[in-house]
């Protein structure tokens, strides 16, 4: 919807430029009195060119009061942080939440194991206070598609070692401590990873496809295209909490450490 708006502002504004250029072209060949140019011609461009702004205005109109919504307010300033952060936490945790109403609703067989979430993606903080769509959109401004796969804990184990060699992404439902750039003493709810058993990752697809050097992702043994998008889910969720009267919050608890 925000797309078909963007792109029918954006038509308007190219015939509109066409329509000042005509207007400059046929200005010249108008008689003049008193400074004015006298031309019928001009005077159709004009009414046309107040009818094209009226257009863009309306969309402008509507896209602003879609952007201007307050969909929650945050208790405190949410930051991204290495090697935990958060704002990472609080995107990690949601996504963690979403997928798993995700597997309910879709009665799938399994649940979501864990969250990974680039850092990279997010590209500023939430401030405290009240949180409108606009926001959400500055926070995460890429068209991240949200995936579920599925791979063996020996595969899942070097996927956290590229998540150790960054220092540390937005994660949930782990825990795991980074030496030497390597994931170590690595528990997926509260447990070791038994490298025989399949373990089901939500992420987004810019990782899933070997974005950010994530190649190891390429070792699954399942994927599942939730065709939602990161940004819409986030929205969404936060305005369903919102809704019940709960406000953005996130802790720092350990999920992710450093150690000498």
């Amino acid at each position: 919807m925000k797309n078909h708006l963007i792109k029918s502002i954006c038509y308007a504004i190219v015939l509109l430029l066409l329509h000042s250029c005509a207007t400059n072209t046929n200005f010249s060949t108008g008689k003049t009195e008193s400074h004015y140019a006298i031309n019928s011609e001009l005077d159709k461009i004009a009414a046309k060119d107040t009818s094209l702004i009226n257009l863009i205005s309306s969309y402008k109109n509507k896209l602003d009061g879609e952007m201007n919504t307050i969909i929650s307010m945050a208790e405190t300033d949410l930051m991204v942080n290495r090697p935990e952060g958060l704002l990472s936490n609080f995107i990690a945790d949601a996504l963690f939440e979403i997928g798993n109403k995700y597997c309910e609703e879709k009665n799938l067989n399994h649940s979501v194991d864990l969250v990974i979430m680039n850092m990279g993606g997010i590209r500023s903080s939430l401030a405290k206070g009240e949180i409108k769509t606009g926001i959400v959109y500055e926070m995460l401004p890429f068209k991240n598609k949200l995936v579920i796969v599925g791979m063996k804990g020996k595969d899942l184990i070097n996927l956290l070692h590229r998540v150790a060699y960054s220092g540390g992404e937005g994660v949930s439902n782990i825990k795991m401590g980074i030496k030497d750039r390597k994931a170590v003493d690595i528990l997926v709810d509260g447990k070791p990873v038994d490298p025989a058993k399949i373990y089901h990752v939500i992420s987004v697809d810019y990782l899933v496809n070997g974005g950010g050097g994530f190649d190891a992702f390429q070792n699954r043994e399942t994927f599942r295209h939730m065709h939602k998008l990161l940004r819409s889910e986030i929205i969404s969720y936060m305005t369903r909490k919102y809704k019940k009267g709960e406000k953005i919050s996130a802790k720092k608890d350990g999920r992710i450490y450093n150690v000498e």
